[in-house]
């Protein structure tokens, strides 16, 4: 009798610690970034290329426990630059592309222009 107890507790412990309590950011959708978002992840971008409509507001999201940053270092000609600033982890930084073309950017920390934490977001 004492084993099928300890049996049941221990059923009902790991049923508990796999319950659906997540520590994900709100308004992600599981596995993956959704249409308009890129997540900073495992010191990547995630996309490393997304594509939107002119018009559209991308939303940085900060998977990792530390610090990052999104900042520019190519944008269409008549486009403002960007520069999040320090993105703390689960935080958001947010810019609405309005001008058509392509995007760079990257993370200052953890990279550069030419190497590193970088991506790219093309604009129709």
């Amino acid at each position: 009798m004492r084993f099928v107890s300890i049996f049941v507790f221990g059923a009902m412990v790991a049923i508990v610690a796999c319950g659906t309590d997540s520590d994900e950011p709100s308004g992600t959708s599981g596995g993956s970034p959704g249409a308009n978002e890129v997540w900073m992840q495992n010191t990547a971008f995630n996309p490393s290329t997304r594509t939107v409509t002119a018009g559209t507001t991308v939303t940085f999201t900060n998977q990792d426990g530390f610090v990052h940053t999104v900042t520019s270092s190519s944008v269409p000609s008549g486009a403002t630059a960007f520069n999040s600033g320090n993105v703390s982890g689960n935080g958001t930084f947010q810019v609405t592309l309005t001008v058509a073309g392509t995007y760079q950017y990257f993370c200052s920390i953890h990279g550069t222009a030419n190497s590193g934490m970088r991506a790219t977001i093309v604009v129709n």
